[in-house]
């Protein structure tokens, strides 16, 4: 309900009027007066009153208060200052003495009704008008405040920082979150009471600390402040002051928090952008134990908000086929002559957004995230399609290698999907390799290893990628499944700086031939890599010294060059 039919409709349902009077002629004439319209309590004398109100077993819209009573309405009106809830009230002084009016009102009152009562719908009016103020009032302040801090919440916090810049437009300010880190676990582990009172402590000492400043404080979400005040050096000591009042609450709960700044904020800035990035730098610290305050980084939320723009970009992308394969030919190097035998897929992203983006930089960025199992299922399927189109358009199939991320492991469905896959293009299972790296493996090896075992027993060739780079020992090799080692590229980048790496491919070639598997040498770039390796006993070779990774096109005429 909308706030102007939440005023139309206040007097649907009766309202409450508590009538305070100790004669008994004067209540009667009230009750007479507003019977049809409320309903009326009495009181004979002031206390009667306060009890009534206190007990809160009625609500009462409105209190008309007589000032000569055994307990004075002036004395009434003096208690009701100190009651926040009895402030909620309006109350309207009963008199026929006009000097005691500017006392009453500085006592509180909110209206007077003149003695002897006279016109019945004026008074009916009257009260239903002040019933109605109070009840906006109260609309307004269960909209503009947070109930548990009595904090702005965000829309009116963004208000007030905007009056706050026409108030000191030459004031320089900063904009601040302050986030308490895993609120919703502290809730769980030790109730929602103790969640509340940290809130409210720490709201507490931010209206301390704010006081201090011209600055406002808002609320926003379940767990974090916000605060838009007068620019400062640094705020060590507001970090002090919320762990302060943090401790007050329950010392015993390690509790961490975040405070997020964006110093200087243009004042033509919407603050909703402001508000973002300080959000954003406290972001920054969620998982960080050794410091809770952030400055804002300018390139640092370019690539963040970049970052973001891909991820949403994503699906679209997908369905688009933005996502192109290439291909990189392999060659077995030990016959006469190098051979093409197969290729490894890799993935690029041509968007019409944003161009060229760069692998290193959306596969890291997937694989936080997740989307990486998504890419690698359409890579995998297309990978099939497109062997199943070279053997009907060359009459043979063309081996590839096809990347499995660490995250493809986990799903449930991997190995029918694959076998899936093969089987709806017609495609030999050792003709469709999967390739897994060797810290996938040691890392997740009790995860890990039953999938690969269980995908290798159904026909399919497994090679261990970037053999090398994850330190598992040497032993550790006998009790993983795979049929290749790729050595990886660091080591053939620097074989030619630093002779002891030539031992360790020597090394790793020999290991590989007493396990009846193949090894490939990625990263080959000069005629004396390759034949280093060729005459160390290496397989097969990929890299720019044979062939630059390829797009479809420019692949299908190297399988016509070098196939016929």
């Amino acid at each position: 309900m909308n706030k102007e039919n939440k005023k139309n409709s206040l007097f649907h349902i009766k309202k409450t009027i508590l009538a305070v009077d100790d004669e008994d002629i004067n209540l009667d004439i009230m009750a007479s007066i507003l019977g049809d319209d409320f309903n009326v309590l009495k009181a004979d004398d002031g206390k009667v009153a306060l009890d009534i109100l206190l007990k809160k077993e009625q609500k009462i819209d409105l209190v008309l208060l007589d000032v000569f009573m055994p307990m004075d309405g002036r004395e009434v009106l003096k208690t009701r200052q100190t009651i926040p809830f009895l402030k909620s009230i309006p109350f309207i002084v009963c008199t026929s003495d006009k000097n005691i009016e500017k006392e009453c009102f500085l006592l509180g009152a909110n209206d007077f009704i003149k003695k002897p009562y006279e016109n019945k719908d004026i008074i009916i009016a009257r009260i239903k008008r002040m019933i109605e103020l109070y009840e906006d009032r109260s609309i307004l302040k269960e909209v503009e405040k947070d109930s548990l801090t009595d904090l702005y919440n965000i829309d009116f916090f963004k208000k007030y920082a905007q009056q706050f810049d026409v108030t000191f437009p030459d004031v320089k300010k900063d904009m601040l979150a302050i986030s308490i880190n895993r609120f919703r676990l502290i809730n769980e582990l030790y109730g929602k009471s103790i969640g509340d009172a940290i809130l409210l402590s720490v709201a507490n000492q931010l209206k301390e600390c704010i006081s201090n400043c011209n600055g406002l404080i808002g609320k926003y979400e379940s767990n974090a402040f916000l605060i838009y005040c007068e620019h400062h050096d640094d705020y060590d000591t507001l970090s002090y002051k919320i762990r302060e009042a943090i401790n007050k609450v329950e010392q015993g709960i390690n509790i961490s928090f975040s405070i997020g700044v964006y110093p200087f904020v243009d004042s033509s800035l919407d603050k909703e952008i402001a508000i973002g990035r300080s959000k954003a730098t406290a972001d920054t610290l969620t998982n960080d134990y050794n410091q809770n305050i952030a400055i804002y980084d300018q390139d640092k939320q370019a690539t963040t908000l970049h970052e973001e723009e891909l991820v949403n970009a994503f699906p679209q992308a997908l369905l688009d086929e933005e996502f192109q394969l290439y291909f990189q030919p392999k060659y077995n190097v030990q016959g006469d002559k190098p051979v093409f035998s197969s290729a490894e897929v890799l993935i690029r992203w041509v968007s019409p957004k944003f161009g060229f983006v760069s692998p290193g930089e959306f596969i890291s960025l997937f694989e936080k995230n997740g989307l990486i199992s998504k890419l690698d299922m359409f890579i995998l399927q297309k990978a099939a399609q497109y062997m199943n189109v070279w053997k009907q358009k060359y009459g043979l199939y063309v081996p590839l290698s096809i990347n499995l991320s660490r995250v493809d492991v986990f799903r449930p469905n991997l190995v029918d999907d694959i076998i899936r896959f093969v089987e709806e293009n017609i495609i030999p299972r050792d003709k469709y390799m999967l390739e897994i790296t060797e810290s996938a493996f040691v890392e997740n090896a009790k995860i890990v290893v039953p999938i690969i075992k269980q995908i290798r027993e159904r026909g399919f060739k497994i090679e261990i990628d970037d053999f090398g780079s994850g330190y598992s020992s040497f032993a550790a090799l006998a009790d993983l499944p795979f049929d290749v080692l790729k050595i990886d590229m660091q080591f053939i980048r620097s074989m030619d700086k630093n002779p002891k790496v030539k031992d360790i491919i020597k090394m790793i070639i020999d290991l590989s031939k007493t396990m009846n598997a193949l090894t490939v040498a990625e990263g080959v770039e000069n005629e004396e890599q390759y034949l280093f390796l060729k005459n160390s006993g290496c397989d097969i070779i990929q890299g720019y010294y044979f062939s630059k990774p390829l797009a479809l096109d420019e692949f299908e005429k190297k399988i016509k060059e070098e196939l016929f």
